[in-house]
């Protein structure tokens, strides 16, 4: 039995990444341009149509085998992780193309994989294209070339699994006790709700299961692997493909403290991504629905992780004074007279909020807020420029 050794793994995980693939939160489309130029002899690369702007979309063909895996990335401008993680898998296939399991996944899988699906709104690192659509809500109209570039390679290809690779916002911690961010988040779309089974979904569950189990010696003292949320929306893409029939597993890659560039989420989701594809490339498809029911119990995604807090905090106004807390996220805009990212940290939440968790705790003891201008009283969408005395 070939065995997939999944610390050792993780402790090379350097050795065998793409190491010209910079840890930045930025991956236009000029980055992916030098990026598959390395993989032009190693894999089959494919002008497969193009944006509204005219930039280019390709897919990346790698592996012999029956079995068609199809892996999609940055539909979301701005999520740029998973293109990262699956560079370093392929990286790792060509690196250690003569091991014998790099050998057997290439005998069982073809992995067909669409790096940047929203190159547009990838140079402009934002979330929607540039008529400002959210791909993964047009699956049904069909009216941006970038969906309908997906949608015709599936049914051309007719894959028997789908990846869909995220990222998800800092919000999510897993439970309601204690700090603990979702490192990774996992989902397999429902169409008819949650607890509404069949075969195609139990093989999405399976999998999600055995890559959950196999993640959970490797994870860190503080975050946890969630689920995400299964409400149904009809006109994304996880949801439609999973209707038509095709299992479909969407991964978000999260947060962790102090890995603003997720440097470690990265690693984490190349792994479970990897894990994946051996998965299927070894136990199978029947052996994997079997597997299913422990999905259910991975737990939730929590929206209960704010930036910062700052706690108990002194306001005045007129006669009144308040003990409050101050909940803070840091939100990314992109500068386009820098081509950069500027991150601006602004007030989210003010009142009691003992039941919410942050990256960063700050514990005022009742000091005054101010602030040179304005009111001496915090409000919402405030930037971060006060102080306490």
């Amino acid at each position: 039995m070939l065995n997939l050794d999944i610390p050792f793994l993780f402790s090379k995980y350097d050795d065998f990444k793409d190491k010209s693939i910079f840890s930045y939160k930025l991956f236009k489309h000029s980055h992916l341009l030098k990026t598959i130029e390395k993989y032009k002899n190693m894999c089959m690369i494919s002008h497969i149509g193009s944006s509204i702007e005219d930039r280019k979309i390709f897919k990346i063909q790698w592996g012999d085998g029956d079995y068609k895996v199809f892996i999609w990335s940055q539909m979301h401008g701005n999520e740029t992780t998973g293109t990262k993680s699956m560079f370093d898998i392929l990286h790792f296939f060509v690196k250690n193309e003569n091991y014998d399991i790099v050998k057997f996944i290439r005998k069982k899988l073809t992995i067909l994989f669409i790096p940047m699906l929203n190159p547009d709104g990838s140079e402009k690192y934002q979330r929607r294209n540039s008529v400002n659509i959210d791909l993964n809500r047009d699956a049904i109209r069909l009216q941006t070339p970038e969906i309908k570039v997906l949608i015709s390679e599936i049914n051309k290809i007719k894959p028997n699994f789908l990846f869909n690779l995220h990222d998800q916002k800092s919000v999510y911690n897993i439970g309601y006790k204690c700090f603990n961010p979702a490192i990774l988040s996992f989902l397999c779309p429902s169409v008819k709700g949650d607890h509404e089974v069949f075969s195609e979904r139990k093989k999405a569950m399976g999998l999600i299961s055995s890559v959950e189990k196999s993640m959970k010696d490797i994870l860190p003292c503080t975050g946890s692997i969630g689920r995400y949320s299964s409400e149904f929306y009809p006109t994304a893409t996880g949801d439609f493909f999973q209707e038509k029939g095709y299992p479909c597993v969407l991964i978000e890659a999260g947060n962790y403290p102090k890995d603003p560039l997720k440097k470690l989420i990265r690693k984490y989701k190349a792994l479970s991504i990897l894990i994946g594809l051996y998965n299927l490339s070894y136990h199978g498809e029947e052996n994997l629905e079997k597997k299913y029911s422990h999905y259910f119990t991975i737990p939730k995604n929590r929206k209960k992780l704010l930036d910062k807090i700052y706690r108990k905090i002194k306001i005045e106004k007129k006669n009144y004074n308040f003990l409050v807390d101050i909940g803070i996220m840091i939100q990314e805009k992109f500068n386009p007279i820098k081509k950069d990212i500027d991150f601006l940290s602004k007030i989210v939440d003010i009142g009691d909020l003992s039941d919410f968790f942050s990256y960063e705790d700050i514990f005022c003891h009742g000091k005054k807020f101010y602030r040179e201008k304005g009111n001496n009283y915090p409000e919402i969408g405030d930037i971060e420029s006060f102080y306490f005395v």
